[in-house]
């Protein structure tokens, strides 16, 4: 019988919790972990060449450092030159590597935490333009492109070997290097996956057809990582259960797939899906809609199942879902991202003070997969984890701080500051703390998430000891008693129509049945959709020929479903409607609250009204700004 000795936590990322299972077949324990996202959770704070370098030592060493028992990391190549990610992937594909991994290894074992590798290609899921050589990625099959459109060229059965070899390489090095297990990143429409579904593989060969074909490719290339690594080394496989498009891998294939590795695994980490169905594994999903597919595999299986999908937001289900057999672990990674300490926090009993992922998806579709380093909009720290750690240290010299406005960039400013040994005082000119996050989370896609990190920021004002003034203006504060005055006052609409923000900050409805809004911004897409929630009929107008300009890509895709499935007519290319009753989500200028007072050094500007953007960019300059005082 498998009895477990730690539980709790992890998601879909590059980060987990350890969790030893003594097993009957193996001697060693295994080793379980957070779910690896094969998208977000690769942080690409390797270097240019995917060597590991001190930022992603310091990114991992916080994660380990706040109760993860144990890292997987992210989706690490094996195959640089035909099947890396896009960006700063990190690579185990030559063994002049061994020394960066072993200095992550070690600083992570340093920690008391455990570190698996991912073990990871991504065949078709490619672009020629992210090859060594500018060639076109490889799959089992010719021509059928995947969500970043490059026709894949065929690979040959001469070459099936060698790639097999390749995952084999890899987990040699990884044993090599000291890690304590590796994952095979099967999952999300990668080479593995590729070859098991029946969309992406139509071989004739010996290694494609029927199921037992399909599976061959995997199933050698897990076999060729056993013998590298030996009987009592955990292998971990990552599995998307089912591809929800016509042609692809069905639920029952899934699921014979498992049972066909369930003696030659030590876990299956399951998940759901693939970049042509991104909707269906990126963070807009509800929390917990992909553990049904765990669920399933549960009852097929003997060895161990991880469950994955937003699961920051179900801990107390999950206890039970755990307790009473129907998952063994549950795993968490993009709330690693946004709260490096979720895990020593939840352990506290301090759930509430715990950064919850937001997910807006900016991790992904704005940095990603542009070929940049993950940031979160609500983590200032994210791959800066060793300036941060240096920024909370208390100053040589207490203060007195005075901070205008109590949205992102305000609180991250007070909170630091107050950390820090500051006197700080808040002043607001609301009567809550919030500012735009309240028309943030008007519409429902993120309601929860907008409520819950407004009151993480009010309570954690209170326990930082800050002085709130709600319904205060900054400009009838005496200054004179203060040494540092932070200006996070934001920005401001025009003066014609109803302003977007306003009218979702405040719930208030325009007159008439029918409504306009007018703009290109993401304001404007949670403009109509509110409106059209509230029964309202609702056009949505943009001046350019297309809307959310300012928003990711994926985000725009899901806030257009949206839109068109509460029945918003959306016109673009048109110009301004006009009229007093026009809701306008146009660009907005920076609040000139005070604007004579600016000096930058005791007076100063931050937040969106010093640098524009959106949160991000407030929470960031917010965070910063307190540092140096």
């Amino acid at each position: 019988m498998i009895t477990q000795t730690v539980q709790v936590e992890a998601d879909r990322a590059g980060t987990g919790l350890l969790i030893e299972l003594p097993r009957c077949s193996h001697d060693s324990s295994l080793l379980a972990r957070s779910g690896a996202s094969p998208s977000a959770r690769a942080v690409q704070f390797a270097t240019t060449w995917g060597e590991v370098d001190q930022r992603l030592i310091e990114y991992h060493r916080a994660r380990a450092r706040g109760g993860i028992g144990l890292i997987i990391t992210e989706n690490t190549s094996v195959d640089w030159e035909l099947g890396r990610t896009v960006g700063n992937p990190m690579r185990i594909d030559h063994d002049r590597f061994r020394a960066g991994l072993t200095d992550l290894v070690e600083a992570v074992h340093n920690e008391g935490a455990k570190i698996a590798v991912q073990l990871h290609h991504t065949g078709r899921q490619n672009s020629q333009g992210n090859t060594e050589r500018n060639e076109p990625p490889i799959a089992p099959t010719a021509g059928i492109t995947s969500a970043f459109g490059t026709p894949p060229r065929a690979i040959e059965e001469s070459e099936i070997p060698g790639l097999i070899d390749l995952y084999a390489q890899g987990a040699r090095r990884a044993v090599a290097a000291g890690f304590d297990a590796v994952e095979l990143h099967g999952a999300h429409g990668y080479l593995l996956s590729q070859f098991l579904s029946p969309k992406t593989n139509r071989r004739t060969d010996d290694w494609g057809g029927p199921l037992e074909n399909r599976a061959r490719f995997a199933l050698e290339v897990v076999k060729a990582v056993r013998e590298q690594v030996g009987p009592d080394f955990p292998v971990l496989y990552r599995l998307s259960l089912e591809e929800p498009y016509e042609g692809g891998l069905s639920t029952e294939d899934g699921l014979a797939f498992c049972e066909l590795l369930d003696p030659l695994v030590d876990a299956l980490d399951i998940t759901g899906g693939n970049y042509d169905t991104a909707m269906t594994l990126l963070p807009m999903v509800a929390p917990g809609s992909l553990l049904p597919y765990a669920r399933a595999v549960k009852e097929r299986v003997t060895v161990p199942v991880i469950g994955v999908g937003r699961l920051t937001w179900l801990l107390d289900d999950l206890q039970k879902a755990v307790g009473n057999g129907e998952l063994d672990f549950v795993s968490l990674g993009r709330s690693q991202l946004a709260d490096p300490d979720t895990v020593a926090k939840t352990r506290r009993g301090e759930v509430g003070r715990v950064r919850r992922c937001l997910a807006v998806n900016e991790c992904v579709s704005r940095w990603m997969f542009n070929g940049q380093r993950t940031q979160c909009v609500i983590n200032p720290g994210l791959g800066q984890e060793k300036r941060a750690a240096d920024a909370r240290r208390p100053a040589p010299v207490r203060k007195r701080v005075l901070v205008a406005g109590a949205g992102p960039a305000g609180c991250e400013a007070a909170l630091l500051a107050a950390e820090r040994g500051h006197d700080v005082v808040l002043v607001e000119r609301d009567d809550r703390v919030g500012g735009q996050l309240h028309a943030w989370g008007a519409a429902s896609p993120f309601r929860a998430e907008i409520a819950n990190l407004i009151g993480f920021y009010t309570d954690e004002l209170t326990l930082a000891g800050v002085e709130v003034r709600l319904g205060t203006d900054v400009a009838d504060v005496d200054r004179a008693g203060f040494d540092h005055v932070l200006l996070a006052t934001g920005t401001v609409a025009g003066d014609e129509g109803v302003d977007a923000v306003a009218m979702l900050a405040s719930g208030a409805l325009p007159e008439g049945d029918e409504v306009t809004v007018f703009g290109e911004t993401e304001t404007a897409m949670f403009a109509a959709l509110w409106l059209a929630e509230q029964g309202r009929r609702t056009t949505l107008v943009s001046p350019l020929d297309a809307v959310g300009v300012d928003t990711n890509d994926m985000q725009n895709g899901h806030l257009a479903g949206l839109l068109e499935e509460h029945g918003v007519t959306v016109a673009t290319g048109v110009a301004d409607p006009g009229g007093a009753t026009t809701v306008r989500a146009t660009g907005r200028t920076p609040s000139r609250v005070l604007a004579d007072a600016v000096d930058g050094e005791r007076v100063r500007e931050i937040g969106t009204r010093a640098r524009g953007g959106r949160m991000y960019e407030a929470t960031q300059s917010g965070f910063w700004a307190a540092a140096e005082i």
